[in-house]
């Protein structure tokens, strides 16, 4: 599996941001929404600005949705499609970014738990997504969204991150753009994981704590 590493000349050294990473995007592109927009383009200042929320070690997952590369605060950045994370074994990442890869994948479960995996205990997950909190209507759509996008429009994202053992600590639900509300949108936010469940099922047992 391949993936793209860029990191500052030394640990002490102030990384200098966008103009260190590589110019290649490896996201896929995808065809048009609305009038000649591309959604990836509606959705890159919300892809840029959870970039820039990112430091130390940091992980980009190239979903569908990423865009360039407005990392200015990180120490190391990796540049990995969804695909080659199960076979990855080193350090937890400080941050971890998933730009329509939740939404892409085949199965979401299983990709939940190796980001889980990936994510240092102190570390955050920073994502935007398609929203899937919708009824029968959208579900009913997503045969569109995966030819025309690559991405399921119907998951529950932040039900999945919370089952896969993730606390979301903030989250904004909003239009892809202004119209009808059938118009696609889209759930930005951020999760840690739940400190909790760090210990997994049986330490919630011994806890006594619902899962």
């Amino acid at each position: 599996m391949v993936a793209l590493t860029a990191a500052a000349p030394a640990p002490e050294a102030a990384p200098t941001g966008n103009g260190d990473w590589a110019e290649a995007d490896p996201g896929s592109n995808l065809r048009f929404v609305g009038a000649g927009t591309s959604l990836r383009r509606l959705l890159r200042p919300d892809v840029a600005a959870m970039q820039r929320r990112a430091a130390g070690r940091a992980l980009d997952v190239r979903g569908p949705l990423a865009s360039g590369f407005a990392y200015d605060s990180v120490r190391e950045l990796v540049v990995a499609p969804p695909s080659s994370l199960a076979d990855r074994d080193e350090a937890p990442f400080d941050t971890v970014c998933s730009f329509g890869a939740l939404a892409a994948v085949p199965r979401l479960e299983p990709f939940v738990a190796t980001l889980l995996a990936l994510t240092a205990s102190d570390g955050r997950l920073l994502f935007v997504e398609p929203d899937g909190d919708a009824g029968r209507w959208r579900r009913r759509f997503d045969r569109v969204g995966r030819r025309m996008w690559g991405m399921a429009l119907s998951r529950n994202i932040t039900g999945a991150l919370w089952a896969g053992g993730f606390e979301v600590t903030s989250l904004d639900r909003r239009p892809v753009c202004h119209g009808p509300p059938w118009l696609l949108r889209v759930v930005v936010g951020a999760a840690r994981r739940d400190p909790h469940r760090l210990g997994g099922p049986a330490a919630l047992g011994a806890a006594g704590t619902a899962p």
